[in-house]
């Protein structure tokens, strides 16, 4: 058994900032969990929401945060089998082959913190087998953390949960880590025509150049987005309107401005669980489908293979993805940086 002490990044209390303190981990690992060294980790807008409580009341409080990263196995757990010390790894919250492990715990001082199956805003951690995925050849530390997340939920979104067809028009509202890789996959399917819509307008920057897109600065006015569309598609309605949001006004718009018939509204984002969508059933009842995405149904194992050759044949960059990088006790700049939208592509978490 490995005794280490380590610095983490924990939320004691909703809507405020992590605090780096020094850990201690449980005395032994329990079946299926493994002990790993992170190297980098992401932030997803899923901690954001967590950190500020979209969902409610938080029971778990005091836990760690994170759940895309990569790493390399420092001691295996009994039942593991399909990871040795020393592989290096991609860590994910979607389910993959494995033991599903019970939740491990830390303690800070003689406080216990709580942790899930996997958690990655530390320099160590311990993980569930099954949300572990062995890091292919081609790939490194630093590029290979968006499969931890944001590649495979963008793959899904497309692929998995609404099926986009050649000859469809869509919206992608929302251009961060899982907008930019939806985006990816949208063009890998080579689909008609796409609105990319942000506040952010240098996110435009990481689009490729074809003839497919079309950029929408967002400045909170649903009329102006209303009009550019039509006009753009000769009055025409939208095939399938991915939203990455959650926001309520951008959830009623995207379900709108659908095609009447056969129209998919897709949602990646989750919205505040106090606030209440209004729309009239008819929609539905008349054609409309409304699609909720739980990380667009990734099976990491499987999927992580797939998305990186398509990303490799496509010539898809994945290092200009990353345009900042952090050091752990940096985190809640990059938090900050995140909510005030200063961060393009995505920002990485440097552990050590």
């Amino acid at each position: 058994m490995q005794k280490f002490n380590f610095k983490a990044a924990v939320l004691f209390k909703q809507k405020k900032k992590l605090k780096i303190v020094t850990l201690k981990r449980q005395k032994k690992l329990l079946r299926g969990q493994v002990f790993v060294k992170i190297i980098y980790s992401g932030i997803c807008g899923s901690q954001l929401g967590e950190i500020d409580g979209v969902k409610g009341k938080d029971k778990y409080l005091p836990h760690l945060l994170g759940h895309e990263a990569t790493g390399i196995v420092q001691e295996i757990g009994p039942g593991v089998k399909n990871f040795k010390i020393l592989d290096k790894v991609i860590l994910h919250w979607k389910i993959s082959k494995g033991c599903n492990s019970q939740n491990p715990y830390f303690f800070f001082k003689k406080k216990k913190i709580n942790a899930g199956k996997v958690t990655t805003f530390s320099q160590y951690s311990i993980v569930s087998e099954n949300r572990m995925t062995k890091l292919p050849r081609d790939l490194n530390f630093k590029n290979a953390v968006v499969f931890g997340c944001a590649a495979t939920t963008g793959y899904g979104v497309v692929n998995k949960d609404a099926k986009l067809k050649k000859d469809e028009i869509i919206v992608i509202f929302g251009c961060g880590g899982v907008g930019l890789n939806i985006l990816h996959a949208a063009l890998i399917k080579k689909v008609k025509k796409i609105f990319l819509v942000d506040r952010n307008k240098k996110q435009f920057s990481f689009q490729k150049k074809t003839n497919s897109i079309l950029t929408f600065h967002y400045r909170n006015n649903l009329k102006s987005l209303k009009k550019f569309i039509l006009k753009n598609t000769n009055n025409n309605k939208i095939d399938t309107f991915i939203d990455t949001t959650g926001k309520k006004n951008i959830i009623e718009f995207g379900l709108d401005i659908i095609n009447d018939q056969k129209g998919k509204l897709v949602l990646v984002g989750v919205q505040n669980y106090d606030e209440k969508i209004s729309f009239n059933t008819l929609q539905v009842q008349l054609g409309k489908k409304i699609i909720g995405s739980h990380g667009g149904g990734a099976k990491p194992n499987i999927d992580i293979p797939i998305i990186k050759k398509l990303y490799k044949n496509n010539k898809i960059n994945l290092n200009k993805f990353y345009t900042k990088i952090y050091p752990l006790n940096g985190i809640n700049k990059a938090i900050l940086d995140m909510k005030k939208g200063k961060i393009q592509g995505r920002c990485l978490i440097k552990m050590h």
